[in-house]
């Protein structure tokens, strides 16, 4: 037996027939040509030839890699994207090379800008208009804007406050220029106003508290559109390219708490004040339910460090990394025994009362779940 042949500590990672075993339990049964896709595709490492039986080489992947398949699999449930599963798969902490993660968010973003650009031009020939007019895109603009602001029901474009139609409209234009397009935008304090209370993020992202914390919404509306110059879409697009392996991986954690934790706070806040858009947060309240995000979110973490921003992301980090636990300790209630809750709920304010009884319901309907749990 030559040394090629000897066991190391190779041999103790999972074979093919191991990894089919391990999708064959988790519901989702694949193929060996399957597991060769995933290869191809970066989703998974490739085996390594760990000794011989007789003349016939061994091949084992690395150690781990049956927890990689079987969070591929989970993933796959909501996506069939190779460049969105390769971004999952990293922020799950598995090794996936940065190179492959920015040449994953580069393609979506680019795309992406594409198709502003070509549902541009399409509004723009509705008009009747040449679409390499500047007068033209401006009018195709407005077009696409009123079609945006018009939707109801599943759109990007929440309906928190009463807002008229005219205003809306102005606000979704502003909006696809000043952060779809890139363009350097003077916005009044009206149109600043307007823009926050189309989000939703206005008024009660500036009025309400939680215990002690002030509102989170802060300073002149219309700094809305200076943030612009960090996360448009073609700022975004070139953070990304221009990003060190470095700024990636400092990335990370913050993507991992805006994308499973923030949703989950804003949840539990829903639960605890029975109001659906106490903080003014309520379109990202379902932001882990859509991985399709991720594209975004990775790229203006990064944008955002590239800016300097480092001191500020720490600090949404770390106020958002208790909520997990908070959310295991509400589930911790339902094993508790109907009298004990009761007892510790006893004889306090009707209000806190009130909270406690809204967390242990929310918790009953799972609302406090996040993506991507095995």
């Amino acid at each position: 037996m030559t040394p090629s042949q000897e066991p190391g500590d190779r041999d103790t990672g999972p074979d093919s027939p191991a990894l089919l075993e391990t999708a064959a339990q988790a519901g989702a049964p694949v193929t060996s040509r399957m597991l060769e896709t995933f290869r191809g595709h970066g989703l998974l490492p490739r085996p390594r030839r760990s000794g011989y039986c007789g003349r016939t080489p061994i091949w084992r992947y690395p150690p781990g890699t049956e927890r990689q398949l079987a969070a591929l699999l989970r993933w796959r449930q909501r996506t069939k994207d190779p460049d969105l599963l390769t971004v999952l798969l990293w922020l799950d902490g598995y090794d996936i090379p940065p190179s492959a993660v920015r040449g994953a968010l580069l393609r979506h973003l680019q795309v992406t800008i594409q198709t502003v650009e070509q549902e541009l031009s399409r509004h723009a020939r509705l008009l009747g208009l040449d679409p390499s007019s500047g007068d033209a895109r401006a009018k195709a603009v407005d077009a696409l804007a009123q079609t945006i602001a018009a939707k109801r029901g599943n759109t990007p474009i929440p309906r928190h406050t009463r807002i008229r139609a005219g205003d809306r409209a102005h606000a979704v234009a502003l909006m696809i220029r000043a952060f779809g397009l890139g363009e350097n935008l003077e916005g009044s304090a009206k149109e600043g106003e307007t823009v926050e209370r189309v989000l939703g993020i206005a008024p009660n992202g500036r009025r309400h508290t939680i215990d002690t914390t002030g509102p989170w919404l802060t300073g002149p509306a219309k700094d809305l559109f200076g943030a612009a110059d960090i996360v448009a879409l073609p700022r975004l697009l070139e953070a990304v390219r221009d990003a060190p392996e470095t700024d990636l991986s400092a990335a990370r954690q913050t993507v991992v708490a805006l994308f499973r934790y923030l949703p989950l706070m804003i949840r539990m806040l829903v639960a605890m004040f029975d109001d659906d858009n106490y903080a003014g947060l309520a379109a990202m309240s379902e932001l882990d339910q859509h991985p399709e995000t991720l594209i975004y979110v990775v790229p203006m973490v990064i944008a955002m460090l590239k800016a300097g921003w480092d001191e500020n992301l720490n600090t949404i980090t770390a106020a958002l990394n208790p909520f997990p636990e908070l959310a295991a300790q509400a589930h911790r209630v339902l094993d508790m025994p109907s009298a004990t809750v009761n007892a510790n709920l006893a004889g306090k304010p009707e209000e806190t009362h009130d909270r406690g009884q809204r967390i242990i319901e929310a918790a009953i309907e799972g609302r406090f779940g996040t993506e991507g749990e095995a």
